[in-house]
């Protein structure tokens, strides 16, 4: 029988703790593994060619290398794109590896990973040795202060720690500058940037000044209980927005400067009115706001071939309508997980190319997917195997024998290899209890990593149990 939801308020307090102790768990353990799956996973050190798999350093200085292809096989199991999968793991060895003291303390349950994942991002440009230092003062604080306090005073040990490497940050400083512009949520666009302050003291005057000359707009009514000051602070922010645009169209004295806009609309949403349209690199506006969006441009229209009208070609090299609906009917990489988007990826042949054979009709929809170049030499050299059983469907299969279903519409994981039963003398011991005086352990070097891991997988096994 389920049990059921708590129905007193002590009930769900009780399940409020429990589940917090499950989730410490469950984080503890997955990073523990993560761990132990970079320290575990081998390279083939005999392969030379450049085309196979390589080590690479994940973490920053003092940290092992990895094999290339080890984030390829956890993205699926995390769920999550190769370069997260990689992210990850360069942070837990960054943990591990350069804040020994940090790492027990999240190992104990002190701090959550995402806190840890700060300090190690904001310490991933010093040396080894410098961020000792840190490490140890981290340590301190974080038995005597709050979380927020320790992270208002990072910035200054940092700079302590390196007064010389902290010199040439502000020194190169200068070639970070950059100015950005997000993708496009709800019609709109997030603008940000770092510039010298002289020229952002300019760009400040310059809003101001052509703002000034712009009719101010009325708050809107759920600002009606907001004070005079507040209102007029939203008209002059809403004045210095349109002020940007102008500013931009009148660049050099021109009204409207080149630039090339991929816009990807279905013709049913444009007959009936309503509908998504989808801008390369943008993102996202409703169709009915293309008018104002297009306004003054030149629109080239290209209609996407129905794929299934497309034929199959006997060259390797696929036609441009045949790459264009390709990367329509599959926008990303097919690889478990992927995010690269298709136009950066190469074309894969799922049954590779058969150049020494006369086989008519090797290049097609059936038999092409994008890759980018990572998740392509993984397929091709890594051990990871690829079917594509209908237009558009890729099976995927890993070297550790997880299997993968990629379509348009995601990934889903649908096969898992037999785990091997563990092995146990008599009974599992309890966390609190020290192995026998018999028990090969003692003679391991001691891993921080292992009570904690006892006791993880102690409460996760009671959980479920």
């Amino acid at each position: 029988m389920f049990e059921m939801v708590p129905m007193t308020c002590a009930d769900a307090f009780a399940a409020v703790a429990h589940a917090h102790e499950h989730r410490r768990a469950a984080e503890v353990a997955e990073k523990i593994a993560l761990l132990r799956a970079a320290e575990l996973y081998e390279v083939d050190r005999d392969a030379v060619w450049a085309v196979t798999e390589r080590e690479i350093q994940a973490g920053s200085d003092g940290t092992p290398l990895i094999g290339e292809f080890l984030s390829l096989e956890l993205a699926g199991l995390l769920g999550c794109s190769p370069e997260s999968a990689l992210w990850q793991v360069g942070q837990i060895l960054d943990l591990r590896y350069r804040h020994p003291a940090l790492w027990e303390a999240f190992l104990s349950g002190t701090v959550w990973f995402w806190q840890a994942s700060k300090i190690v991002e904001a310490c991933s440009q010093l040396s080894f040795e410098a961020v000792a230092l840190i490490d140890r003062r981290t340590a301190h604080a974080l038995q005597l202060w709050p979380w927020s306090r320790v992270m208002r005073e990072l910035p200054a040990w940092i700079i302590d720690a390196d007064p010389a490497a902290a010199a040439a940050r502000a020194a190169s400083a200068r070639q970070q500058r950059g100015v950005h512009i997000g993708k496009i949520e709800d019609g709109h666009c997030t603008l940000y940037g770092r510039l010298a302050a002289e020229d952002a003291i300019a760009l400040d005057q310059a809003l101001d000044s052509v703002a000034s000359t712009l009719p101010a707009p009325e708050a809107p009514d759920w600002m009606a209980h907001y004070t005079d000051g507040a209102k007029a602070q939203y008209r002059h922010d809403q004045r210095r927005a349109s002020a940007a645009g102008i500013i931009a169209r009148q660049a050099f004295g021109q009204d409207a400067l080149p630039v090339e806009l991929i816009v990807h609309v279905d013709a049913n949403d444009l007959t009936h009115g309503t509908g998504v349209a989808r801008v390369e690199r943008w993102g996202t506006i409703l169709t009915e706001y293309l008018p104002e969006f297009l306004r003054g441009s030149n629109v080239t229209v290209r209609p996407v071939l129905d794929p299934n009208m497309l034929p199959a070609l006997d060259g390797y090299e696929p036609s441009a309508a045949m790459r264009l609906a390709l990367q329509v009917r599959n926008p990303v990489d097919v690889f478990p997980f992927g995010t690269r988007q298709a136009r950066a990826c190469d074309l894969d042949h799922t049954d590779p190319y058969q150049f020494d054979r006369d086989v008519k009709g090797q290049t097609g929809l059936h038999n092409l997917g994008p890759l980018s170049r990572r998740t392509h030499r993984a397929k091709t050299h890594g051990g990871w195997r690829l079917t594509q059983p209908e237009p558009g469907v890729f099976h995927w299969r890993s070297p550790a024998g997880y299997e993968y279903i990629v379509t348009a519409a995601g990934t889903t994981r649908i096969g898992t290899p037999p785990r091997a039963a563990p092995h146990y003398v008599e009974r599992e011991p309890e966390p609190w209890e020290d192995p026998g005086p018999s028990d090969p352990v003692w003679d391991q070097p001691l891993q921080p990593e292992l009570i904690p891991w006892t006791i993880a997988r102690h409460t996760l096994t009671r959980t479920a149990a």
